[in-house]
């Protein structure tokens, strides 16, 4: 998707600003799923509501408590992210976040 004349990181800022808004209607549409039961049936799909069991570690409770077990199982993997800067209007670098603030 790569809009003519538009840098590539002001693209990606533009696709997560979308993936946030995305996401936020993605909550709203499931809390009223699960809060009404007569809007689970649409035209083309149908909503159910499962609940399942998962298992979670509490890491910070072992590590207090068996520090030693867990380092030994601990290991650090390396991790590539891209991290966007705001370029002010003056030309100032700003947090991503502080821009989107300053253009609301």
């Amino acid at each position: 998707m790569n809009t003519p004349n538009v840098p590539v990181p002001d693209e990606l800022a533009a696709v997560r600003d979308e993936i946030r808004r995305l996401e936020t209607r993605e909550e709203e549409l499931r809390k009223l799923l699960l809060n009404n039961p007569d809007l689970r049936e649409g035209a083309s799909y149908l909503a159910e509501i499962k609940t399942v069991e998962t298992t979670r570690l509490d890491v910070k409770e072992l590590r207090a408590n068996h520090a030693d077990i867990l380092d030994q199982y601990t290991f650090q993997v390396p991790v590539t992210r891209v991290v966007l800067s705001g370029i002010t209007d003056d030309g100032e670098l700003v947090s991503a976040r502080k821009l989107r603030s300053i253009a609301q």
